[in-house]
């Protein structure tokens, strides 16, 4: 049975939707996947829901199912994430909050620049409120696998593709990359919940302004720098830059700040890194990711000669 029919299935059978409001204003259940099963129901009187099948395994690096539905039982009920509406372990689904009036922040950009500064600052802001409402929370550790590409924790996958093998072996061939590796990976500290993969697509702008985090899969305690370095990273890879004077960039930072104190120590380097995970995730997203690998990589590097200061 395909997601979107399971997904009906659950919602009516559960009583989150009833055939009679079906039958009153109509139904369209969408596949909205991307890396992992997603399906938005929508009925015709505005309500709507996103489901999400957690209970098929992730490809190494992809994210858990767990890690998202641990999260929810944890911190549900904030309005930085979709309400979670229910949990249901034995057809593999979660339903959350449709968030149907909202729009993803990577189809926002702004006029001649890849992010508008009041996008930029809304996502900003709620990360910041994100970080300073999850501390403490009681989550297993997201360590990013970009740390662990030497040694047992290696990700399968690095190996079982030829690609990944070889971007790999460059990447710890290269000194600027390595300085970039050991800097976060002796700074790192757990210091909030993290989203984990920071990315525009996973950040929704609701109608009154304010920014939505969604895809929750790679959560868990983590060092607040890698979801700030992520929103910079995106920017940079949309073709920003954040050389002074970035307004995007400053209004994310300024934004972030309303709530929590940025911390700019080795930012640079998660910057680096954060480039670093998407050079290796363009291997296997595009058809021939050779220049957008290779500017990826010179864009770590160039970070790593920056200073940032708050």
């Amino acid at each position: 049975m395909s997601l979107s029919r399971r997904a009906v299935r659950l919602l009516l059978d559960r009583g989150l939707v009833r055939a009679a409001d079906v039958h009153r204003y109509g139904l369209t259940a969408r596949d909205v996947s991307e890396s992992n099963g997603v399906v938005l129901v929508e009925l015709g009187s505005g309500q709507g829901f996103a489901v999400k099948d957690v209970g098929t395994p992730r490809e190494g690096g992809q994210g858990e199912p767990d890690r998202e539905i641990a999260l929810y039982q944890a911190a549900g009920g904030t309005a930085m994430l979709p309400r979670l509406e229910l949990h249901d372990p034995d057809a593999g689904l979660l339903v959350l909050e449709g968030v149907i009036s909202a729009r993803r922040l990577d189809r926002l950009a702004a006029p001649h620049d890849p992010l508008d500064p009041r996008w930029a600052t809304a996502f900003g802001r709620t990360l910041g409120a994100w970080h300073r409402l999850a501390t403490g929370l009681p989550l297993k550790p997201a360590r990013p696998w970009l740390l662990d590409l030497e040694g047992p924790a290696r990700l399968p996958i690095l190996d079982r593709d030829e690609r990944l093998s070889s971007l790999t072996a460059a990447i710890l061939a290269d000194r600027s990359h390595l300085a970039a590796l050991s800097a976060v990976g002796t700074a790192w500290a757990c210091d909030t919940t993290v989203h984990g993969d920071i990315r525009f697509s996973n950040v929704l702008i609701r109608t009154d302004g304010d920014a939505v985090l969604i895809d929750w899969e790679s959560s868990g305690a983590g060092d607040s720098r890698w979801d700030l370095a992520g929103g910079i990273q995106e920017y940079l890879s949309s073709g920003g830059t954040w050389q002074p004077p970035s307004g995007p960039v400053k209004a994310f930072l300024d934004g972030y700040a309303t709530s929590r104190q940025v911390d700019f120590r080795q930012l640079h380097a998660f910057v680096a890194c954060r480039l670093l995970v998407r050079a290796l995730q363009l291997i296997t997203w595009l058809d021939d990711p050779t220049d957008e690998v290779t500017r990826h990589r010179s864009l770590a590097r160039e970070v790593m000669t920056w200073e940032v200061a708050a």
